[in-house]
């Protein structure tokens, strides 16, 4: 057993400790431990491939878990989201026009209050050709008698409990779904009247047997549009949900007798109304995203994280790990006769330097790689599952779209063409109802202006077609005559942005123009879901929900196929576009009698890829994993890159002098991790060969960076006593 003899100094004289070498290398060992930094997380090297095996096998989990949960028959979501887009659409037209039929009826009760006579003439203009009343009456409420009437008789029988409420009542009548309005005028006086709740005809899919229904409070249910799919008997079980609905929904309904069908109902409630339309629909039953799918998907990417963190650990984690441990023993001074010959260029040449330090050498001059050849290798083999997972998603067989789809989209993009052209047709009438006043000044136009918000400006023309009044925003129409007597034009003069202007000429020559605000246009047009472009016959942009120059050619294909065969006034749409993808286009002529010689057309594009269609989950799934796991394979390699590799190469080169026999410049420990304790103990090594054994387990302390150098300061001198 060798002995060492260590003297140090004492007051009572010296003090002489025998420790055997092994005794000296393990406490040597443990200060030299307690002074290097921690390895632990994350400044260990393995801490960057520990957090990419477990994040993308917690990746592929979550994905097995998602096939497997909606691995199951059913509609298609697709479809239940469409019909419930559609009602809630259906019943925001209903509750708007039930909103302008009230105010239109407040206005006359608040003409009565002021004094104007009670008579059949004063309440004539609710009920005319183009208003929404059926019926209007002045009457006694405590004995229902008459005192001026309109058009149609008002079935006060159908109110509940023989009260005349203030407001709306939803009552269901032979004819179908309509509300009474209630008003008082005066002590023992009621206006009162009936306005049908009409709704536009729809485009509905006759092969699905879809019927349109409204339903009271009460649960009275009426098919407004459409087929009876639902059997009379079992009609109000199946909707008894529905009535006093909050918000709108969609679900299905499993019917027993039905193989590979199932009931789809969706409802809407009419605003405060009370009312609620409902659609059903018999839909067929699809398989959902497939279990096996993602099993495969999952596995490929946790087989190849697996074998990819292998490779990290081989290329970096190991020889890290096995290089600190070889350093610690040289840098307490334990004798190594046999040293491991590491397998990556980097850590055989510190394992070099640390060899020559201790007076060995080991020999060996056949190529190895580099880590970062390593960890590319790595990277290599991880993306093979994520490959693998994005074959799966383009092999994938382009989704058949259902055919409902097609129907509820000509039905939107109808919708978008009837707004725009009761928009039209209501600055055609502010004008009208303008231009007989005799004597028509500013104050006029600006009421004009602030009762219809879908003007930007309206102005008194000139026949050479100069202004001479306005009100609101200064006028963009060329200067010119206007042609015939009235209607609704888009100036062909002006080319950077459409300005659409309707116009009403005065019996003394001079015309009230109005101008529409087309950022309101617009707004009416990104109602649809998707893009939904405005073209002219020539198939230019007039309006587009997307970013857009004015009069620039529609150069979508099968947007332009789809809006020159709606120009004549065939609604229509497609499922695919010419190149066979999925697509869900549709094109609807804008056919309003006050625009309809304009000969627009309106064409809405969804995107296919974004419907919730099973092979579409499957494929959206499949891509957003890849994604998920490639973004975590990035992290990981630029941590070890920029943390691991980058600094074990600048000690590579600092030990190259070592290896070489020069011991003079010093080893600057600038890490906290696995690569800065290893420099400290290179570091030790070199100072043991200048200085003794002395240096042997004392780790050097790290302080700021590698720039900052110690000084030593000059001993400041006393200043002498005066005596």
């Amino acid at each position: 057993m060798t002995t060492v003899d260590t003297r140090v100094a004492s007051p009572s004289g010296p003090e002489t400790s025998v420790l055997s070498t092994d005794q000296l290398i393990a406490w040597r060992w443990r200060a030299l431990s307690q002074q290097l930094p921690e390895s632990g997380f994350p400044a260990g090297s393995h801490a960057p491939a520990l957090v990419y095996l477990w994040t993308t096998m917690v990746i592929a989990l979550a994905t097995v878990l998602g096939f497997a949960v909606s691995d199951r028959e059913d509609v298609p979501a697709a479809v239940r989201e469409s019909q419930q887009d559609l009602m809630r659409k259906v019943a925001h037209s209903l509750a708007l026009s039930v909103t302008a039929a009230d105010d239109a009826f407040d206005q006359t009760a608040a003409a009565l209050l002021a004094g104007a006579p009670v008579a059949a003439a004063t309440i004539a203009g609710l009920t005319g050709e183009e208003a929404s009343w059926a019926g209007v009456a002045v009457i006694q409420p405590s004995t229902r008698k008459v005192i001026a009437a309109s058009a149609e008789p008002i079935p006060l029988n159908l109110i509940p409990n023989g009260l005349l409420p203030v407001g709306d009542t939803p009552v269901m009548t032979v004819e179908g779904p309509a509300v009474i309005r209630a008003q008082i005028l005066g002590e023992d006086r009621m206006l009162v009247g009936v306005q049908r709740l009409l709704m536009r005809s729809l485009r509905l899919n006759a092969d699905a047997q879809q019927g349109l229904y409204v339903l009271t409070p009460n649960g009275q249910n009426y098919l407004v549009q459409g087929v009876d799919a639902i059997p009379a008997e079992h009609r109000g079980e199946l909707l008894r949900d529905l009535p006093g609905l909050g918000s709108s929904r969609s679900e299905t309904i499993r019917i027993k007798e039905w193989s590979g069908r199932a009931l789809v109902v969706s409802a809407a409630p009419v605003a405060e109304t009370g009312f609620v339309v409902a659609s059903a629909v018999v839909a067929a039953v699809t398989a959902g995203p497939s279990l096996f799918t993602g099993l495969v998907l999952g596995l490929a990417v946790t087989l190849t994280a697996i074998a990819a963190y292998v490779l990290m650990r081989a290329f970096l984690v190991a020889p890290l790990q096995h290089l600190l441990y070889q350093a610690k023993l040289d840098a307490s001074g334990a004798l190594t006769r046999t040293r491991r010959i590491l397998r990556t260029q980097e850590a055989y040449r510190v394992a070099q330097a640390l060899a020559v330090a201790s007076g060995h050498r080991i020999h060996g001059r056949r190529w190895r790689p580099t880590v970062r050849q390593g960890l590319t290798l790595a990277a290599l083999v991880a993306v093979i599952g994520p490959a693998l997972a994005v074959t799966v998603a383009v092999v994938t067989p382009s989704a058949t779209l259902p055919v409902q789809l097609n129907r509820d989209e000509e039905s939107r993009v109808e919708a978008i063409s009837n707004t725009l052209g009761n928009a039209l047709d209501s600055g055609l009438r502010t004008v009208a109802r303008l231009a007989p006043a005799p004597s028509l000044g500013r104050s006029q136009l600006d009421e004009a202006l602030a009762a219809n918000h879908r003007l930007r400006g309206v102005y008194l023309v000139e026949p050479d077609g100069s202004v001479t009044a306005s009100a609101g925003r200064e006028s963009l129409r060329s200067r010119q005559a206007l042609p015939g007597r009235s209607g609704v034009l888009l100036d062909p003069e002006v080319d950077r942005l459409p300005v659409v202007y309707a116009y009403q000429v005065r019996t003394d020559g001079r015309a009230v123009v109005a101008e529409y605000d087309i950022d309101y246009l617009l707004g009416l047009v990104r109602s649809s879901d998707g893009r939904a472009v405005v073209a002219d016959p020539g198939l230019r942009t007039i309006l587009d929900s997307e970013g857009y120059r004015a009069f620039q050619p529609l150069r979508d294909t099968t947007m332009r196929t789809v809006a020159a065969t709606a120009l004549p006034g065939v609604t229509n749409s497609r499922a695919q576009d010419l190149d066979g993808r999925p697509a869900l286009v549709a094109g609807a002529a804008i056919t309003h009698p006050t625009a309809a010689h304009l000969e627009w057309v309106v064409v809405t594009d969804r995107k296919a890829d974004t419907l919730p269609l099973p092979s579409l989950i499957e494929r959206r799934w499949a891509l957003l994993m890849v994604a998920a796991v490639v973004a975590v394979l990035v992290v990981a390699l630029i941590w070890q890159f920029f943390i691991f590799v980058r600094p074990l190469r600048r000690l590579a080169d600092a030990a190259d002098r070592i290896g070489a026999g020069d011991f003079d410049e010093p080893i600057i420990p600038q890490r906290h991790d696995d690569v800065g304790a290893i420099a400290m103990c290179l570091e030790i090594c070199r100072q043991v060969r200048h200085t003794g054994s002395a240096r042997f387990g004392g780790a050097v302390r790290l302080r700021g960076s590698a720039a900052n150098f110690t000084a030593v300061l000059p001993r400041p001198r006393r200043a002498k006593r005066e005596s």
